[in-house]
């Protein structure tokens, strides 16, 4: 288990050499969210309600999914793709670990420092809303709400891991990952409250495990959305870290195969 704390301390010092680019990316998603409001502030001039929201509601909406969003994300994807392309994975073969419990950790540790800056950035940013913004110190949705975001974080590591796996097949990997974040963030409602949607879409969205890393959560501190709803989605993403593990594992042993056999 030391090795594996290990690598959090290693990772998270590499985060800081990298503390230009984690900033430039930073300044890019504030400005993002910056935009979103904006946008929904002239939609909302000289407008109450727009299905269901007040201008209120949507500014807490955009501010705290995005607060959950940017404090369970994962940026693994690419190292994983990397040390396969590379052929670094064959060192880490051969070491007493288990790989996927070691990005596990040493994603822990990318995100003490990544996470943690956005989480802060977030916080400064919504300083500047508080007039508008709502605040929901309700305990218990409180509590549930940090519940779903640990889960969440473990889905998205499992994610992270599962699409770094594509390199076992492919060098050309980024225009897949940058194509499945933008649907990530379109099924987590990252754009626009999926309840704007059809009954259908949304229910599809709930079946999947994106929304609860950003329009989930968001509806339940706004109160949007009831405590049992809230309680069932957590049993969505458990079943979703049992599929995902199981998938992982069959990919894992078919990737391996075929790293083995080309002999990188």
């Amino acid at each position: 288990m030391k090795k594996y704390f290990t690598a959090i301390t290693i990772y998270w010092q590499r985060a800081l050499t990298y503390r230009f680019s984690i900033v430039a990316y930073r300044i890019g998603e504030v400005t993002e969210t910056l935009v979103l409001i904006l946008l929904w502030t002239a939609i909302y001039e000289g407008q109450e309600l727009i299905r269901g929201f007040t201008l209120e509601e949507m500014v807490t909406y955009v501010l705290m999914g995005t607060l959950f969003s940017v404090a369970t994300r994962n940026f693994g994807t690419g190292l994983i793709a990397r040390e396969i392309k590379d052929g670094i994975l064959s060192t880490l073969l051969v070491k007493p670990i288990n790989y996927l419990a070691y990005d596990f950790f040493r994603g822990l540790g990318r995100r003490t420092f990544v996470s943690g800056f956005s989480v802060l950035s977030q916080l400064i940013v919504m300083l500047f809303f508080l007039d508008t913004l709502i605040l929901n110190l309700d305990f218990k949705t409180n509590a549930l709400i940090l519940v779903m975001l640990i889960l969440t974080l473990l889905i998205e590591s499992l994610l992270s891991y599962l699409l770094g796996l594509i390199a076992f097949w492919t060098d050309e990997v980024d225009g897949i990952f940058e194509t499945f974040g933008r649907i990530r963030q379109f099924f987590a409602g990252g754009y626009f409250p999926l309840s704007l949607l059809p009954l259908t879409f949304l229910q599809i969205s709930f079946a999947l495990p994106f929304a609860y890393s950003f329009f989930v959560p968001a509806q339940l501190y706004l109160g949007k959305m009831d405590f049992a709803t809230g309680v069932k989605g957590l049993g969505v993403q458990v079943i979703w870290i049992f599929i995902l593990y199981a998938i992982i594992q069959f990919v894992w042993k078919r990737g391996l195969r075929r790293y083995e056999g080309i002999g990188i």
